[in-house]
């Protein structure tokens, strides 16, 4: 069974219809494998992976089932797109160099670099999606934002507990939730067309799902997940607010960062949270107390930054962290406490270690290569496919303010919704465009 796409020419003429390369029933068996990787791919344990390799297994059949035709037409989005392909194969180049040149590697350690180069079979097979397809997603980007919430809630016993065993740490579970709370809430701009009693309880149920994301983080009381609200801000004032004044929209996103900084500041939790973090600073400076939360993170900081200097081509090699630290704690550089610690709390820092000035090269391909491809390719298109950009764009700046603080690429779940996040949203820009590109049917 086909399916044709009727698409625009590049003047903006006679519409041509174009055959799908894949068929209706693979679209469908795909469809429904990201929506259940979406809503319970972080909440339930192991749904991530394997919803993520079903993925990749379908993206091969479809690509060989049609031939020669969709073999030529992913070598030519390869052709097309190859910059972008090349930022999501950053670490697998990283991995094949660190094991030339160290070799503390293995064969399982390219599982690592395996989440994010499924990107390009990924991306190529979303392109071929019907646009209603993205729109449904963006229910599942809302009801994955409340399970996320209800689950935060239950871990944490309404905000009392911060140490509830997970397959995941909690501070990423809460800050996932918050990304799929306000790509929920972005997705709204994709409801347009739906008849406006259906539109209203729409509108309603995706902004509490934008508020389950922040109730998440305030749940769990990370003080590094606030920093990803101004990215989630920022993206909502220049998609809601109309017209293209600059001004304006930085003014009301200040106003609403404010309201929600007052908002959280009224809290007792929180009070005690920055309370802490002042407490640790003075504990850390009168060398009372090095070895609190901040106390450990600016040790591990110093630390990665010397191993960094020492290893600056090729970094320590993947498996190579923890000798490194105990190497400083040997020599009095860190404690022996924060020398326990299985990363930097740093995503630049701790890639750095890794892998050297190579793995900081691929980190900023992975997070700003998409970014550059979002912002020129949603210039001058239907509102549709400017969702999808700003929608991608706030993906990949919440992961940046996210790995600040945090190394989120260092779990398994983390690096997995990245990599299917972004080819659904780069695949829906590109499926939004007018014209589609020409690799979505190319004979």
């Amino acid at each position: 069974m086909q399916q044709s796409f009727v698409e625009r020419d590049a003047t903006g003429g006679r519409a041509v219809n174009q055959e799908s390369l894949v068929s209706v029933p693979m679209q469908w068996a795909m469809f429904v494998v990201v929506a259940i990787f979406v809503v319970l791919g972080i909440s339930v344990d192991k749904i991530a992976g394997i919803s993520y390799h079903l993925m990749l297994l379908l993206g091969l059949i479809a690509v060989f089932l049609r031939g020669r035709r969709s073999i030529n037409s992913l070598l030519h989005s390869c052709r097309t797109l190859w910059p972008l392909y090349l930022s999501a194969s950053g670490f697998t180049i990283c991995l094949i160099l660190s094991q030339f040149l160290i070799g503390n590697g293995s064969p399982k350690d390219f599982n690592f670099a395996l989440r994010f180069q499924g990107f390009f079979l990924l991306f190529w097979f979303f392109c071929h999606f019907p646009p209603r397809f993205f729109r449904w997603l963006g229910w599942g980007f809302t009801f994955g934002a409340l399970i996320g919430a209800a689950n935060t809630f239950w871990m944490t016993k309404g905000g009392v507990l911060r140490d509830h065993p997970n397959f995941m740490p909690l501070i990423a579970y809460t800050e996932l939730s918050a990304i799929l709370g306000a790509l929920a809430v972005f997705s709204i701009k994709w409801d347009e067309s739906l008849p406006s009693r259906i539109r209203k309880h729409a509108i309603a149920l995706k902004l509490l799902a934008g508020l389950s994301g922040l109730y998440s983080i305030y749940l769990y009381q990370s003080r590094g997940a606030w920093l990803a609200i101004p990215v989630f801000v920022i993206a909502a004032c220049v998609l809601f607010i109309p017209g293209t004044h600059v001004v304006r929209k930085i003014g009301a996103a200040l106003l609403v960062m404010i309201a929600i900084g007052i908002v959280y500041g009224s809290t007792d939790s929180v009070k005690q949270r920055l309370h802490a973090v002042q407490t640790d600073v003075v504990a850390f400076e009168n060398k009372s107390d090095v070895n609190t939360s901040l106390g450990a993170r600016f040790q591990l900081w110093k630390g990665s930054l010397r191993l960094y200097r020492e290893n600056m081509l090729i970094g320590v090699g993947i498996n190579g962290y923890s000798r490194a630290l105990s190497r400083l704690a040997d020599q009095g550089v860190i404690s022996r406490d924060s020398a326990h610690y299985p990363h930097s709390h740093n995503e630049v820092l701790f890639t750095a270690v890794l892998f050297g000035t190579c793995g900081i090269a691929a980190l900023l391909a992975l997070y700003f290569g998409p970014v550059v491809y979002f912002i020129r390719y949603a210039r001058a298109q239907p509102l549709p496919a400017k969702v999808a950009a700003v929608m991608g764009v706030t993906l990949c700046l919440a992961f940046v303010s996210d790995g600040l603080v945090d190394v989120m690429f260092i779990w398994r779940e983390c690096g997995l919704f990245y990599t299917v996040l972004l080819a659904v949203l780069m695949a829906a820009l590109f499926r939004f465009r007018q014209p589609a590109p020409d690799f979505i049917a190319r004979a």
